[in-house]
């Protein structure tokens, strides 16, 4: 993907949690809010550049610091409505 003739973005999920997932807490070892994950894909599409981003809430097991500061994506976001 790195090597293609194309700009590929790769967002590599944690455990969804949140409203219609069917978990409405965060699971252990990389857990993602579905509206945070939402947020992180429409900043791919808006600002990503080629790459493999984590997205999920910091933790131990992986990190998303490359999420966090070429993207902007927080894993707080929630929508407001």
């Amino acid at each position: 993907m790195l090597a293609a003739p194309l700009v590929g973005i790769v967002l590599r999920y944690g455990r969804f949690y949140g409203p219609g997932t069917g978990f409405d807490k965060p699971a252990p070892g990389g857990a993602v809010h579905i509206e945070a994950a939402a947020d992180a894909a429409r900043l791919a599409v808006t600002h990503g550049t080629r790459g493999i981003y984590n997205i999920a809430e910091p933790g131990e097991t992986l990190s998303s610091a490359k999420a966090n500061a070429e993207l902007g994506w927080n894993a707080g976001f929630r929508f407001k409505g």
